[in-house]
C-alpha cells in the first residue's frame, strides 16, 4: 500500500507539472490552435510486462503554423502489469513557434520486476533470476535550432534506483555487485539532433540522426561516474503513397564502471524486437534494423521487419559472427488518422526466442 500511494502521488505530481506548463502554452494560442486530446485504455502486451492495463492520455498541439512547425505531443501513461510491475510515465515532445526550440524529456516512476540473466553477450538463459527494483527518472533536452533541420542542445538525466531485491539461485556472485549499485545517477551532456522527419510519431519521409552524450560525475550529485555516447540514426522513404521503408542504425558506447541498469540492453519494443530487454547488457551495443510498411486501407496496416546486433564489453570485443538477428511483422490499427497516430501489434522471432508487442505508436 505504501508503494501505490508514493506512485499516485508521483504521477499526480508530474501530470501537475507538466500539466501547468502545457496549458500556459495551450491559452496562449487557443484562439488559433487546436489540442487533440486522445484518451484511449492502455492495453499492451511485451515480455517484460505481460500484459499490462491503465489508461494513457495523448495530447497532440501545434505551436505555430503547420507548414514551418511540426505536431507537439504530450503523454501520460498509468499502468499495472500482470509481472505485479507498477508504472506511471509522462513524456512529452514539444515544438515552439517555427522549431526554434524543441523540448524532450520525461518524469517516470517504475516498480518494476525483472528477469535477470547477468552481464555479456553470451549469458545463459537456464540462469534466470528474479530482480526487482524501484526506479524514479527525469530526463530532459533542450535544443535550439541552429538551422532548418539541425538543432542543438544540452541535456540532463536524472535516476534513483532504490529498494532493490535479488535472491539469486544460479548467479550469487552477482548479489554483492548490483546491490551496491543502487542510489543515484546524474548526468549532464550535450546533444546535436539533424531531424527532417514530416511526423514524430510516424514518419513516412525525412532522417533523424542524433549525436549525444551524457558525463555522470560526483559533482553532479551521481553516486557513480561514468560517461555515455549515443548515435542514433534513422531513415525513412515513402516509395509510394501506402508503402514506407524505414530504417535504423543505433549505437550506445558506455565507459566501464557503469551500473548495471544504465548498462546497454539488447532487446525491447523498439529495437531487436523478439528479445525480451536486458537479455544481453554490457557496456557497449550495436544494432540495426529495418522495416516495411504498407497502408491497406484507411485505419489498417501491416509491417514487416528484421534487426541485427549485439552487446560487448568494449568495442574492440565486438565479433559479427555472434551477432543476435531477429524478424517479424505486424498490424498497425490507426486511432487518428490526421496525425497518423498508430496502435501497433508486432511479433518478432530471434535466436531461440520470440516476443509479442502490443503498443502505441511507431516503433522508431
Amino acid at each position: 500500500m505504501t508503494k501505490f500511494r508514493f506512485a499516485l502521488a508521483f504521477f499526480l505530481f508530474s501530470t501537475c507539472f507538466n500539466g501547468i506548463s502545457f496549458s500556459q502554452d495551450a491559452d496562449s494560442v487557443k484562439q488559433q490552435k487546436k489540442v487533440k486530446i486522445i484518451p484511449l485504455p492502455a492495453i499492451f502486451y511485451t515480455p517484460e510486462t505481460r500484459l499490462g492495463f491503465g489508461a494513457l492520455t495523448s495530447f497532440v498541439f501545434n505551436l505555430g503554423d503547420k507548414t514551418t512547425t511540426r505536431n507537439s505531443n504530450f503523454q501520460v501513461l498509468a499502468a499495472y502489469t500482470l509481472n505485479k510491475q507498477i508504472i506511471l510515465q509522462s513524456k512529452h515532445n514539444v515544438f515552439t513557434k517555427d522549431e526554434n526550440l524543441i523540448f524532450n524529456g520525461e518524469l517516470s516512476y517504475y516498480d518494476f520486476p525483472i528477469l535477470y540473466y547477468g552481464v555479456g553477450n553470451d549469458t545463459k538463459k537456464e540462469f534466470e533470476e528474479n530482480l526487482e527494483y524501484q526506479v524514479v527518472i527525469f530526463r530532459e533536452r533542450v535544443l535550439k535550432k541552429i538551422k532548418n533541420n539541425l538543432f542543438a542542445g544540452a541535456q540532463y538525466r536524472y535516476t534513483n534506483l532504490y529498494d532493490l531485491k535479488f535472491e539469486p539461485e544460479f548467479l550469487v556472485d552477482e548479489e554483492t555487485r548490483l546491490k551496491s549499485q543502487t542510489g543515484v545517477n546524474s548526468g549532464l551532456g550535450v546533444s546535436v539532433v539533424y531531424d527532417s522527419r514530416d511526423n514524430v510519431l510516424n514518419a513516412r519521409e525525412g532522417a533523424f540522426i542524433e549525436v549525444s552524450n551524457f558525463f555522470h560525475g560526483k559533482g553532479l550529485g551521481s553516486d557513480f561516474i561514468f560517461n555515455r555516447y549515443t548515435i542514433d540514426a534513422r531513415k525513412y522513404w515513402a516509395i509510394s503513397d501506402n508503402d514506407v521503408i524505414a530504417s535504423q542504425f543505433f549505437g550506445e558506447f558506455n565507459t566501464s564502471n557503469t551500473p548495471f541498469r544504465e548498462m546497454s540492453l539488447l532487446g525491447g519494443e523498439t529495437i531487436m524486437r523478439g528479445y525480451y530487454n536486458g537479455r544481453y547488457r554490457d557496456n557497449q551495443q550495436i544494432a540495426i534494423q529495418g522495416e516495411y510498411r504498407r497502408q491497406l486501407l484507411p485505419w489498417l496496416g501491416v509491417t514487416a521487419f528484421s534487426a541485427f546486433g549485439d552487446v560487448a564489453s568494449d568495442i574492440s570485443s565486438f565479433e559479427l559472427s555472434d551477432f543476435k538477428w531477429t524478424a517479424g511483422g505486424g498490424l498497425r490499427l490507426m486511432v487518428n488518422k490526421s496525425d497518423r497516430i498508430n496502435i501497433r501489434i508486432d511479433y518478432g522471432i530471434g535466436n531461440n526466442t520470440s516476443g509479442f508487442y502490443f503498443a502505441f505508436a511507431e516503433a522508431f
